[in-house]
């Protein structure tokens, strides 16, 4: 049984004074960013809303693109390359009423750049790439991916990282605490999870999530996990053909 968040979409919490008041049109674009994977406003939200979304630290830029890391949210920016929900705005979409929170987590692999990139550009493997597009077709409802990394534990896809020569279980490598304490900070202990990944991810996924999902467990090498992949892949497809 996954564990779920106990929030409903039934409408907001009680305001808490320490967050700012939102107006409608905000909650309807925070809620809306929070049923894409990567938190992209949809398109049908308007300027003068998202750049006070971003002065309220709620929106910025997509920070995966290189060429706007670092570049402030402002309205013209913003005009042109649209915004993408913060990790304070993930927060308050939940808090808003965003229902059960999805991520899917896939983890990360051997082959990378030889440069410092973001965690969403560094791997290059094909198996983390497969996971990576079947955890993007699951979250087309709403949430978002995590890359889990030997080295630095749960990444965000726009963190900034050099490459390195671990994996799960290797001495140096990260541990359960660690993933925990992150997870803390994120506010994901109530989050709907799946881990598409080898199963030492899994066993350091589920020290934190014990009643998460994990397709890809049991499968005998990467042939059949690929296998397993692409089956949801077009099991999730055909889901959200029929509705």
């Amino acid at each position: 049984m996954t564990t779920r968040n106990q929030q409903t979409s039934s409408g907001p919490r009680p305001a808490d004074p320490a967050r700012p008041r939102l107006t409608a049109a905000h909650r309807r674009a925070l809620l809306g960013g929070a049923k894409d994977p990567l938190g992209l406003l949809p398109k049908r939200v308007n300027l003068r809303t998202a750049v006070s979304l971003a002065s309220l630290g709620y929106v910025g830029l997509d920070q995966s693109n290189d060429y706007l890391r670092g570049r402030d949210a402002t309205q013209e920016t913003l005009e042109v390359w649209g915004g993408v929900l913060t990790e304070e705005g993930w927060a308050r979409a939940r808090a808003e009423g965003a229902g059960a929170f999805r991520i899917v987590i896939v983890g990360c692999g051997k082959a990378k750049q030889d440069r410092r990139v973001t965690a969403g550009a560094l791997y290059t493997g094909s198996f983390h790439w497969a996971c990576r597009y079947t955890g993007m077709e699951l979250l087309r409802g709403g949430g978002r991916l995590y890359i889990l990394s030997a080295a630095h534990g749960l990444l965000d896809l726009d963190t900034e990282i050099d490459p390195y020569d671990l994996t799960v279980g290797d001495p140096g490598s990260v541990g359960a605490d660690v993933v925990r304490d992150q997870v803390i900070e994120r506010g994901l202990e109530e989050a709907e999870v799946t881990v598409l990944a080898g199963s030492r991810y899994v066993d350091l996924a589920r020290a934190v999530w014990p009643d998460l999902q994990a397709p890809l467990f049991g499968a005998r090498g990467i042939g059949e996990m690929k296998q397993r992949l692409a089956r949801i892949r077009r099991e999730s497809h055909h889901r959200h053909l029929l509705g």
